[in-house]
């Protein structure tokens, strides 16, 4: 564990090599994955810019390198170097526009058109294995379900449902997506 949803800000990760998940979680214990963290990411920085809790847990998926950043380091930083600032707020926006194009997703989307973006998602952020076709990530279906923003079971149907139709396959934890092709265009199913 990184950070803990609630708790106070203290430090600034910036992501070096690895994969992290940031989520919240329900009174049930239930995870909804509202981030996966990627080298070169700049996690809790919102949360002491806006001089709040931090609203969301870190954890690793995978083996990761994180540079941790006191925040009255990061803060001085951010008052004595213009271009540093620039970033940040680019950054902001970035965030800003994505997670607007996820509640319009949420709100007009069906749940399968959700999980062939969220796949898609994790090629263009992940990449692939060797073969061209294997997700370089490795999740659970309680993970992908928690991205997408639907039930585990729901999740799991979909996918059984989307294999089934030969636009992915799976093995384990692994996600293989043959017809990318046809993955966008599910995705772009309302």
């Amino acid at each position: 564990m990184l950070f803990l949803e609630g708790k106070i800000p203290m430090y600034v990760f910036f992501v070096l090599s690895g994969k992290l998940k940031l989520y919240t979680t329900n009174q049930q214990g239930r995870e909804q994955i509202i981030h996966l963290a990627a080298p070169g990411d700049l996690m809790a920085y919102r949360a002491i810019l806006g001089g709040d809790f931090l609203s969301c847990s870190a954890s690793a998926l995978e083996e990761a390198d994180v540079l941790v950043v006191p925040k009255e380091i990061f803060l001085q930083v951010l008052e004595s170097d213009p271009e540093f600032s620039h970033a940040v707020i680019r950054l902001l926006t970035e965030e800003l526009r994505h997670a607007e194009h996820h509640l319009a997703g949420l709100a007009r989307k069906s749940v399968r058109a959700r999980l062939a973006e969220v796949l898609l998602l994790l090629a263009d952020k992940f990449g692939y294995e060797a073969d061209g076709e294997t997700l370089a990530v490795s999740l659970t279906r309680e993970e992908i379900a928690g991205l997408v923003g639907t039930a585990t079971e729901t999740a799991i149907r979909l996918l059984h449902a989307l294999s089934d139709e030969a636009l992915l396959a799976t093995s384990g934890r692994k996600l293989r997506l043959i017809d990318k092709a046809g993955l966008r265009r599910c995705s772009e199913d309302l």
